[in-house]
């Protein structure tokens, strides 16, 4: 009686989650494709995003938006912006604060009142003296505000082996002998679980004593135009469709360029690091070199790994698409391409919080406007105090008469709120060679039981000598490919404690499985231990179906669809 009263509990909870009216199915035939090339060491690679935001395509999404801000600019509706009309262009600086969800605009001095905000020549590329919308999306895509943007930073502090992989290596190493086997690692659970200072059922960084001295000496790295990628270790690969053949024949030529090491317009075998299969197979005149044909044909060749990335409201999701990986990791089903020596781990970001105050400039407004008349002048925001109403008049001042309407106003602000979230950034970090990083599955900077439990199985690919031990020696250097969409510091600077394990990560709240399960998930690790649940131990083990101590997200999901018929 009591486990059917719970289930109906359960359902209530669950059936309160389904919205009156769902919202309509996104096209999954739509092209949501982003090729990115890792071109660090030992070798480039190809990845393949599948790229979604609340089920829609990234690309496509930021394509409406701009098809949106468009029609907002084109105020007599010929298509196309004369100079006055493109006088209202955000800059891409402006459009990638927009992205990050903050509508404030600095009034700038040096352009002064009803000035363009954009050099009119820059984006009427043909010199026709309009603005069509292919040229305002080129003009953003060229500067920093595309749909897809790689953040280049500062080079982060690796910790090095010593650092992440001794102190955790001589823990669970209970025998001494320099190696872990598969018992001792099987024990893990049980060895550092014991320095679970909080009682949250996660090992942190700081709890074990891993850390890097280092942690506080960085700088959050700022968007940068399209040409200031070549300083990172990521490439995106152009989706245009009109000149796709074209943008990846330009990626061969950068990568040419890039490990070219004697000039001479070709790569051997030691400069681009190839393995010998992949560059014979290459290599079709085999006269020992590849020349950017070749590099082409690579270029278009299946991707080393391909993950299909769910960003939005519900948070960050994402999952291997197997048939196009190989290797041990694609038979774990792990999220990251393996390389000779080398692991890069894809991540999702979910969207740090909205910084814009729309509320805070209309209750400005208000108090401008004392005679509520419906407008403001100029004249009225000429005070330090109003700088954050200065810069947004010139924008919103829509027909450029000196006065800015209430609805003006209001019009512009919903147009500059609807842009956040738009920009998917990507950013590749180190993350050092350390076993506390190889552990930690899901990269939130902690160990949970499950990870624990799976460390055996997480490391036995990197058993290289086949001695069913793990050395010191044969862990990988790791990276960390972060995909999330644009939010400003927050989202650099999450992957930098994340990656630095710089003092105690926050709580990652649970995005997927029933309520009853996400709210009894108070630590976020994705499981339901007998600790955090609330009911009984029988209503435990009934929906814990492998009977391992946790409740999965999918043992939680099946459990919901059983009780709903």
């Amino acid at each position: 009686m009591k486990q059917i009263a719970f289930g109906i509990l359960i359902l209530a909870l669950t059936v309160a989650l389904v919205p009156a009216d769902a919202p309509a199915k996104p096209n999954e035939d739509a092209d949501d494709t982003q090729d990115v090339l890792y071109v660090g060491q030992p070798y480039p690679v190809l990845i393949r995003l599948h790229l979604r935001i609340d089920g829609q395509p990234a690309q496509g999404r930021w394509d409406a938006y701009l098809e949106k801000l468009f029609k907002h600019l084109d105020r007599n509706n010929s298509g196309g912006l004369d100079r006055i009309e493109a006088s209202k262009i955000p800059s891409a600086q402006q459009m990638v604060q927009f992205f990050q969800g903050n509508v404030f605009i600095p009034f700038n001095p040096r352009v002064g009142a009803g000035v363009a905000q954009v050099n009119f020549t820059e984006v009427d590329k043909d010199r026709d003296g309009k603005v069509t919308l292919e040229e305002l999306k080129d003009y953003y895509a060229r500067n920093g505000a595309a749909a897809v943007q790689i953040q280049v930073g500062s080079a982060f502090y690796a910790p090095g082996i010593k650092e992440t992989t001794d102190p955790v290596f001589d823990l669970l190493d209970t025998n001494k002998d320099g190696k872990l086997s598969r018992a001792e690692l099987e024990a893990a659970e049980t060895v550092l679980m014991k320095y679970d200072n909080d009682d949250n059922e996660l090992i942190s960084q700081a709890e074990l004593g891993v850390g890097n001295p280092f942690a506080g000496n960085f700088r959050i790295a700022q968007p940068q135009k399209p040409a200031a990628a070549a300083q990172s270790n990521l490439m995106l690969v152009s989706r245009d469709d009109g000149r796709r053949a074209a943008g990846k024949m330009q990626i061969a030529r950068d990568v040419l360029a890039r490990y070219d090491k004697d000039k001479d317009g070709r790569l051997s075998r030691e400069e681009i690091g190839f393995p010998k299969k992949l560059f014979d197979q290459l290599d079709r005149n085999k006269d020992g070199k590849l020349s950017v044909l070749e590099l082409l044909r690579w270029v278009k060749e299946k991707p080393a790994g391909e993950f299909s990335i769910r960003l939005g409201s519900g948070g960050a999701m994402m999952r291997g698409r197997k048939q196009a990986m190989s290797g041990p990791a694609a038979k774990l089903g792990e999220m990251n391409v393996k390389l000779e020596g080398v692991r890069i781990n894809v991540m999702p970001q979910p969207m740090a919080p909205v910084y814009g105050n729309t509320r805070g400039l209309e209750n400005l407004f208000d108090l401008l406007d004392v005679d509520k008349k419906g407008f403001i002048t100029r004249k009225q925001i000429e005070g330090q105090q109003f700088a954050s109403l200065r810069g947004l008049f010139e924008l919103a001042d829509r027909n450029n008469d000196g006065r800015l309407t209430r609805k003006e106003m209001k019009d512009y602000l919903g147009l500059m709120s609807a842009a956040q979230g738009m920009q998917v950034n990507l950013s590749i970090a180190s993350t050092g060679q350390g076993l506390f990083q190889t552990l930690d599955a899901n990269g939130d900077g902690q160990l949970s039981v499950r990870e624990l439990r799976n460390a055996w199985k997480r490391l036995q690919p990197l058993d290289i000598d086949g001695d069913g031990c793990i050395s010191r020696r044969e862990f990988p250097f790791q990276f960390r490919l972060t995909v999330g969409q644009a939010s400003s510091a927050a989202f650099q600077q999450a992957q930098v404690l994340a990656v630095r394990g710089a003092g105690r990560p926050g709580m990652r709240a649970p995005a997927r499985g029933p309520l009853w399960f996400r709210k009894m998930d108070r630590n976020g690790d994705g499981d339901v231990s007998r600790t955090e649940w609330l009911g009984t131990r029988e209503q435990f083990d009934a929906i814990d179906t492998d009977h391992d101590g946790l409740i999965s997200v999918e043992e939680a999901e099946a459990y919901d669809a059983r009780i709903r018929k």
